[in-house]
């Protein structure tokens, strides 16, 4: 029988002003102790995960981060990260200098930055972000670069300007009034394939136990590996490319109508989703 994994995104999804609503913390444990896999598949950055889920005290086996490019495990520790290359961040500044409605922000692995804003940033954000300069970018390893837009047309010019300039290099998925502009190799959709393929993978034979014979000449047969069946679980645009990917994929009567038709249907929240695979009645 497939092991069964969902993976769930955050923001909009579960996590509603900051915080997971009860029902969905208790329906993820129950996911869990059940012997299923739960993985986060967010933008957030390493950080930002940590100021939702510590408090929350959830649990979870592994999260992607930076919309793909990166993977941690259950004790939040990088297995893998990608960084974007030298002048995306320089260039983008560039790009939307002196221009009304705009945030950009920088994450990594080690601190995440407010480097350019003329919307105004609440204190909440500033919770998340430190306010910097373009100096304190320098030698700095970035992974992805949030922006935020109050102005849908200067949103779909840097779109524009993105896909022209930084094709194969970086990329941004649109998320509600953000676009996260990422590694081009990254999104939610190839990480969550990454991370399936290496959960499917044998485990390595200790090298110290390597006589020369092999498995079939001893008698003893590795265990076959499982398959993983998966679900997806999310709101936005940036969440599309996780449903391509999984097995089973649900929007949330929120999503954008783009999002819901890339899924096999709708569901009011990861808990009802949870519930209905488990055999529980819904809410």
């Amino acid at each position: 029988m497939p092991r069964r994994l969902i993976s769930t995104d955050l923001d909009g999804t579960i996590v509603f002003n900051g915080s997971i609503p009860l029902r969905d913390r208790e329906a993820m444990a129950r996911w869990r102790a059940a012997g299923n896999l739960l993985v986060i598949n967010t933008g957030r950055s390493v950080s930002a995960l940590e100021h939702v889920v510590v408090p929350m005290g959830l649990e979870f086996d592994n999260a992607i981060l930076y919309t793909g490019a990166a993977v941690v495990d259950e004790n939040i520790r990088v297995r893998r990260s990608t960084a974007l290359p030298p002048g995306v961040v320089e260039d983008i500044l560039d790009f939307v200098e002196g221009a009304p409605g705009v945030t950009v922000f920088t994450t990594g692995l080690d601190e995440d930055l407010l480097i350019y804003d003329t919307i105004g940033s609440g204190s909440e954000l500033l919770t998340l972000f430190r306010p910097a300069t373009r100096r304190d970018l320098d030698g700095r390893e970035v992974i992805g670069v949030p922006m935020r837009f109050t102005d849908s047309e200067m949103a779909s010019r840097t779109e524009t300007y993105l896909r022209r300039c930084w094709a194969g290099q970086a990329v941004g998925f649109r998320n509600q009034d953000f676009i996260d502009v990422v590694p081009a190799s990254a999104s939610k959709g190839e990480g969550l394939r990454q991370l399936v393929a290496s959960l499917s993978e044998s485990p390595a034979q200790d090298p110290a136990s390597d006589l020369g014979d092999d498995s079939s000449a001893s008698g003893v047969a590795e265990p076959p590996v499982e398959p993983i069946e998966t679900w997806s679980i999310g709101d936005s645009w940036n969440d599309i490319s996780m449903h391509q990917a999984a097995d089973h994929s649900y929007a949330l009567p929120w999503s954008p109508p783009e999002v819901v038709e890339q899924c096999d249907g709708t569901v009011s929240s990861l808990a009802d989703l949870i519930d209905s695979l488990m055999g529980r009645p819904t809410a």
